[in-house]
């Protein structure tokens, strides 16, 4: 965590608006309580203004802090930092500009203004209304003497009694704005009562997400991080790890993850494929979505021999696509020799449909194979082809007889 923080606040000195580690912390905890999702496009540049260009690294940690914060929110174990004190003798110190109390609670205050007041009923108001009083209260000592020691009251014994009940009004507020029977009545009732054509709006997704451009994966990584927000949470992983690609609730997670990756791969951002399809890796035991091709072809790309040697030899299930990528491993490492032959022969025997990779006008009469034109096709966007063109001479030994 001391790591992250550290990034994060190298991002922030080289953003436009310059917010501290505390007022990043409640941002990120009042993006929490609101019940309508912000796009991180949206709320990262609110919280940053401008940010230099490749800060891509810096930008991982926030959102790795981010699905901390998130966690802790949706295990209800959200605490506040520990030097977000209030000492009784030097209350006016701790709430000076840029302390962690007041910074803190400004960052929060920030970010519920992301909540559509319209959209809330009274008793969310209500909560919402006392916890932003308190905020306001905490975000500096002219504030705080306005907000505490009213009617008579010692200010100092105020302040501090409403520092003690701060956590439980946070918590109570994400509860009420989020898991409370009524909020999940209200939203079951929104989705049974709208009229909503669900074969228009997967078609409409559809469509967007077949784009191989940076909209379109810009797209998926806001989609990816509402459900890293809403469901799968790092805790949601860990507890479902063993059977998570059975899981009926993580599939357009996977769907999305996958359709990342293969963007990345034919925009040429080999690196970025591999680290995503290798995070995939502990989620897809069983390999529904057969990742390993693509990731396959990202090793043949970087020339990452031994790394595919041990994905082969853990993932193989002796499909097409395993055994062309086994032969196109062992030409690029023995060149034309008997047993580079042989897999070839074997592979063209078992798979004719394999000469779709270097004739694409052979699909029609291939069509009727066992193995049908789908399966080639399925490795070709994988990146199956590139992949053979990136070996010297490769594409040309598999045309060629013998």
């Amino acid at each position: 965590m001391r790591s992250i923080r550290k990034i994060i606040k190298k991002l922030s000195f080289q953003s436009e608006l310059q917010p501290n580690i505390f007022f990043i912390e409640g941002y990120i905890v009042g993006l929490g309580i609101t019940p309508q999702t912000v796009l991180p496009r949206l709320w990262i540049t609110k919280l940053f203004g401008d940010i230099s260009l490749g800060q891509e690294v810096q930008l991982k940690s926030l959102m790795d802090f981010y699905h901390i914060c998130m966690d802790n929110i949706m295990s209800n174990t959200l605490k506040l930092p520990s030097r977000c004190t209030l000492p009784k003798t030097e209350i006016h110190v701790a709430l000076q500009d840029n302390m962690p109390l007041p910074s803190y609670c400004k960052g929060m205050l920030e970010a519920l203004s992301f909540i559509d007041r319209s959209a809330l009923n009274q008793v969310q108001l209500q909560s919402l209304d006392w916890l932003s009083e308190t905020l306001k209260g905490f975000s500096s000592y002219i504030n705080a003497r306005e907000t505490f020691g009213r009617e008579g009251h010692s200010f100092g014994q105020q302040a501090m009694q409403a520092k003690r009940a701060l956590l439980s009004l946070i918590n109570n507020t994400i509860y009420e704005m989020r898991f409370s029977k009524q909020c999940i009545e209200s939203a079951q009732n929104e989705v049974m009562d709208g009229e909503f054509d669900r074969g228009k709006a997967e078609d409409h997704l559809q469509g967007l997400l077949n784009r191989n451009d940076e909209s379109t994966l810009s797209l998926i990584n806001d989609l990816i991080l509402v459900i890293e927000r809403e469901l799968i949470t790092e805790n949601f992983k860990q507890r479902h790890q063993m059977a998570f690609d059975k899981l009926y609730e993580a599939q357009p997670y996977l769907i999305l993850r996958s359709r990342k990756a293969q963007i990345q791969f034919d925009l040429g951002d080999i690196k970025g494929a591999t680290d995503e399809l290798e995070a995939l890796l502990p989620l897809t035991l069983s390999d529904t979505y057969k990742n390993r091709y693509q990731l396959y072809n990202c090793y043949i790309k970087q020339k990452c021999w031994h790394s595919l040697d041990h994905l082969l030899s853990t993932k193989s299930e002796g499909s097409f696509g395993d055994l062309a990528t086994r032969t196109l491993l062992a030409y690029a490492k023995e060149g034309d020799t008997k047993n580079t032959r042989l897999l070839k022969k074997e592979l063209k025997s078992t798979y004719p449909a394999i000469e779709m990779l270097y004739d694409p006008s052979s699909e029609d009469k291939n069509q009727h194979c066992e193995l049908s034109s789908d399966s080639v096709n399925e490795y070709i966007n994988r990146g199956g082809k590139k992949a053979w063109c990136s070996v010297n001479g490769g594409l040309f030994w598999l045309k060629a007889k013998g």
